[in-house]
């Protein structure tokens, strides 16, 4: 299906989503050493980065690790593949391919937790906690739980769920096969292709859901990304929403998004990593009227950190630090590294286009 509208939308933003149809190449330039690598053993698929005052876990697809001086250190393993994950407490959540385990973080010893009513098998697609602290599970097949009190209760019946996340405004958003659900202040709204006042989205099939560390939702679908303006300005966001067919190229799957300031967003791609710097002012005021992308604003392929792989995993930690996760492991910038690797890349680029 193709999705043709103008986006009369927030100026800051507007105008990045509409440029990441663009995408230049380059050569990379050698980079400055970053700060140590973390490896991590078994070159699993990275599920969740999780952050409990100074301890930080690792959820791959079949480990769960801790960060030990400077190693990760496994500390279990699961058979059946974590989807998802969240920590609770003194409690790590997994979401696998057959229900739900609870580990306490002093013996890592995972205990099966049942839904109501449900396979005690159920593939587990969404695991998160709310802004009330409540953990929330989503089962393929079977609809969406909360547990408060030690007990779930069903919030949802609805039965094709892909995904999960708590923003900090106190919304729930699940992403399902038939539209996309929020609740807030105690009311569902659902989104779809079909939606009326205000409440549609340029497809039916939501497959993931990425919140940024900017208060924006990122809503994937199985034909366009949408983005929900976070810090307050969502009510004006819902009358039009930003959207893109890709990023940088066709095909090209988003599974991460972070805001670093003074540098400007950045994506977790299957083609590596990509850049949106930060909007100039006199870029603001350009507004399309079709799908046709003329100015040469350009996301900014960045070439892989040595050892570190392509990330999966995209996190700004509270002192700012971005943490990258792939596969080959972990690596963790402060901001002025950052910002300094960028800068390097774009004098690279500006070399490049000058021959």
């Amino acid at each position: 299906m193709h999705y043709s509208r103008k986006i009369p939308l927030f100026n800051r933003l507007r105008p990045a989503l509409l440029s990441l149809l663009l995408l230049v190449s380059f050569g990379g330039a050698a980079l400055a050493t970053p700060r140590p690598h973390y490896a991590v053993a078994g070159h699993e698929k990275p599920v969740a980065l999780l952050h409990a005052g100074k301890t930080t876990y690792l959820v791959t697809e079949h480990s769960v690790f801790r960060l030990e001086g400077g190693e990760f250190v496994r500390k279990t393993q699961s058979v059946s593949a974590i989807q998802c994950a969240t920590l609770a407490d003194t409690a790590l959540w997994l979401g696998t391919h057959a229900g739900v385990l609870r580990l306490n973080t002093a013996t890592f010893r995972p205990r099966p937790v049942a839904l109501p009513g449900t396979d005690a098998a159920a593939n587990i697609t969404a695991l998160f906690r709310d802004a009330r602290g409540a953990v929330w599970v989503g089962a393929n097949g079977s609809g969406v739980f909360r547990w408060t009190n030690d007990a779930f209760t069903q919030e949802l019946k609805t039965p094709a769920i892909n995904g999960g996340v708590a923003t900090a405004d106190s919304s729930v958003w699940i992403a399902t096969s038939i539209g996309l659900n929020h609740k807030q202040h105690g009311d569902w709204t659902r989104y779809n292709e079909e939606g009326v006042a205000n409440h549609e989205i340029p497809d039916n099939i939501v497959e993931k859901l990425l919140p940024d560390n900017a208060g924006n939702l990122w809503v994937v679908m199985s034909d366009a990304i949408c983005v929900f303006e976070g810090g307050g300005r969502r009510a004006e966001a819902e009358a039009e929403l930003p959207t893109v067919k890709f990023l940088g190229r066709p095909g090209n799957e988003l599974s991460s998004v972070a805001y670093l300031p003074g540098a400007g967003r950045l994506f977790a791609t299957t083609n590596g990593l990509l850049l949106l710097p930060n909007e100039p002012a006199s870029f603001a005021s350009f507004t399309p009227a079709t799908d046709k992308i003329e100015p040469k604003r350009l996301l900014l392929p960045l070439p892989k950190l040595p050892s570190a792989g392509i990330p999966v995993l995209l996190e700004v930690d509270q002192q700012q630090r971005l943490w990258m996760v792939g596969t080959e492991g972990v690596t963790v910038l402060t901001a002025k590294e950052f910002q300094r690797f960028v800068q390097a890349q774009a004098a690279n680029k500006n070399e490049f286009a000058r021959k």
